[in-house]
């Protein structure tokens, strides 16, 4: 029979087996994380570190992780291993020599791509960037002679790192993407958050130009004696903007799409407005 008391315990009992799962899932995927693989075939890694819009430049780490039966008991590999990236600008092959010790500090390529549209920035924030990546894996067998045979060998694939903030990254396989040979088409796009924020201040700062042009001109109509603290602020609203703009996201140099939109409309409307402001004041000012 169950009771009011037996409630409460069960409850405890359950979170106690939420934790505990917890707990284990994070050992397991902490062992998970080594120099080397439990399967039959090399793991790479392919991590996207940052994205320099202004030159275009994808920064990168590949990371070959060896399977454990190819490691010796001085835990070298059997083989000579060679990553080689084909588009990097960058150094562009890694050895992994089996007369050294093998470890999780030699076994990463640092990597550089050049994306093909680096002039896209213009676009900011709907900016479109594609670039390729074009990776695979060699391993020198020994032979029964005393050379050695050059193989491809497959390996998977881990793009689980291919993310940084700011940009949604998509990965599409390309033609010749086979076990043996990745070839990957990469494209990066701003986020929605991003695109839908840098709008908003850009029209933001349209609306408000607009709104002091129809203050001037309100005053232009009428025979109001002249305000300095309106001309106050529409100075401060010229010097205001720029700073603005400086908090959209990842903002690329002045000249960019949602400058045209919104910044250097506002800037000539404020401008403009403020001349007309200060020669009307200058012709209305009565100083006897």
């Amino acid at each position: 029979m169950i009771t009011s008391k037996t409630l409460p315990i069960r409850g405890s009992l359950r979170n106690l087996s939420l934790l505990l799962a917890v707990v284990l899932s994070s050992i397991i995927s902490s062992d998970a994380e080594s120099a080397f693989t439990k399967g039959a075939d090399p793991l790479l890694v392919i991590n996207l570190m940052s994205f320099d819009a202004s030159n275009g430049d994808i920064n990168a780490r590949l990371q070959l992780n060896l399977p454990e039966s190819e490691l010796t008991p001085k835990f070298s590999p059997k083989h000579d291993y060679f990553l080689v990236d084909e588009l990097t600008v960058n150094e562009s092959v890694l050895k992994i020599d089996s007369s050294n010790s093998y470890s999780a500090f030699n076994n990463v390529l640092h990597t550089k791509y050049q994306v093909h549209d680096a002039g896209a920035q213009f676009l900011y924030p709907f900016d479109d960037h594609r670039a390729h990546l074009r990776i695979f894996v060699d391993r020198n067998r020994k032979t029964n002679g005393e050379g050695f045979v050059e193989e491809r060998i497959p390996a998977k694939i881990d793009t689980s790192l291919c993310s940084f903030e700011g940009y949604k990254i998509t990965l599409t396989p390309g033609p010749d993407n086979c076990p043996t040979y990745v070839d990957l088409e990469l494209e990066l796009k701003r986020t929605r958050t991003i695109q839908i924020f840098t709008m908003f201040i850009s029209l933001l700062m349209l609306a408000v130009a607009i709104g002091f042009m129809n203050m001037v001109r309100k005053f232009l109509k009428s025979n109001a004696s002249p305000d300095i603290q309106e001309m106050a602020f529409g100075a401060a609203l010229l010097f205001a903007f720029p700073a603005i703009r400086s908090i959209e996201p990842f903002v690329p140099p002045m000249g960019v799409l949602s400058d045209f939109v919104g910044f250097f409309c506002a800037e000539t409307i404020v401008a403009i407005a403020l001349i007309i402001h200060l020669y009307s004041w200058m012709k209305r000012k009565n100083y006897d």
